[in-house]
């Protein structure tokens, strides 16, 4: 009996060593493909209808679609999104007056990578990109990961901000502070791990579609513009260093401070997909304890994604949030009377 066992665990030790090879090579292949593929500069792969603005913080890639005069509705970004998933929103809010503007937040997009990715830092790349464009102040909209970023900078920069709407917002604030795994402080596993997820355009349908609750929203048009990006050199290894502040918490954010978020100045209004799993309802719920004046819109059978899985009633959402927003600003209203 004893020498069957030892076979049993030498040939389980044998399976489990050549898992782990077949795995290596795997991921190792993965890598490859992606520095292969990673060959073109963000000036040469971004889309013609978009600008590069210097932020004093580096150059930030930006859709901005409208002419000057109309109300600046500045949208951010979600993980691994870019400014192209607004595409919808940016037409809608465009057609109604205002003057969308949505940058991409590095790493993501054709923005330039450098400096930190900490909620403080993507907020001063926005108030740079704000004064260079000559923007003044803003209706700020926040989705997902983003919001972080929005908020931070509406707390930092309030008397640039008309109001902030908050879209299934990923803020954190329900957990308590951790750090980033201690394998991720390997580079070389943080940059298989994204090569294997992130910017591997294989994996791009099945991710997306753990996010929403329309499935169909998953469209190729949709996949085409997530992964239009993945050209661009370095994106792999720099999605890596953004890897660490997107799984630790960030301590130094105002944002991050239940204390500080409920001391929030300008008027601020949320809206919610009812089916999302990534952040529950029960998130949003939690922000209105903390903000007792904010209003919360729920949207029907959608998931973590609205913008997206529903567009049209999620732009009509958007739109009367900033409308109720931009009265409840008396510098606006007397504006728009005059």
């Amino acid at each position: 009996m004893t020498r069957w066992i030892r076979r049993f665990a030498i040939g389980a030790v044998v399976v489990v060593t050549g898992l782990i090879g077949v795995l290596a090579v795997g991921l190792g292949a993965l890598r490859l493909a992606a520095h292969l593929r990673e060959t073109e500069s963000a000036a040469a792969a971004a889309p013609a209808d978009g600008k590069f603005v210097d932020s004093g913080h580096g150059r930030l890639f930006v859709m901005d679609p409208a002419p000057p005069g109309g109300i600046p509705v500045v949208l951010f970004h979600g993980t691994a999104a870019w400014s192209k998933l607004w595409w919808r929103t940016t037409a809608a809010l465009k057609a109604d007056g205002y003057r969308p503007i949505a940058p991409d937040l590095p790493p993501f997009g054709y923005s330039e990578r450098q400096g930190g990715y900490t909620r403080a830092e993507q907020a001063a790349r926005i108030d740079g990109m704000m004064n260079a464009l000559g923007a003044g102040r803003a209706v700020i909209v926040g989705h997902s990961f983003g919001a972080g970023a929005a908020l931070e900078y509406v707390l930092r920069h309030r008397d640039r901000a008309i109001g902030l709407v908050l879209v299934d917002a990923a803020l954190g604030l329900t957990q308590p502070p951790s750090d980033p795994p201690a394998l991720l402080a390997y580079r070389p596993l943080r940059e298989l791990a994204v090569a294997a997820t992130a910017t591997d355009p294989l994996a791009t349908r099945f991710l997306l579609s753990k996010l929403i609750y329309r499935k169909d929203a998953a469209s190729d048009e949709t996949l085409d513009i997530l992964k239009a990006p993945m050209r661009v050199t370095g994106t792999t290894s720099h999605i890596a260093d953004w890897l660490l502040y997107f799984t630790g918490s960030d301590r130094a954010a105002l944002s991050a401070s239940r204390d500080e978020v409920s001391k929030i100045k300008v008027p601020v209004a949320m809206i919610w997909g009812d089916r999302d799993d990534v952040t529950p309802l029960a998130q949003a719920n939690d922000l209105r304890a903390l903000i007792p004046q904010a209003s919360l819109k729920v949207m029907q059978d959608v998931g973590h994604i609205p913008q997206i899985e529903d567009p049209a009633a999620f732009n009509a959402a958007l739109i009367d949030a900033i409308r109720q927003l931009a009265s409840a600003d008396p510098a606006v209203a007397h504006a728009g009377r005059n």
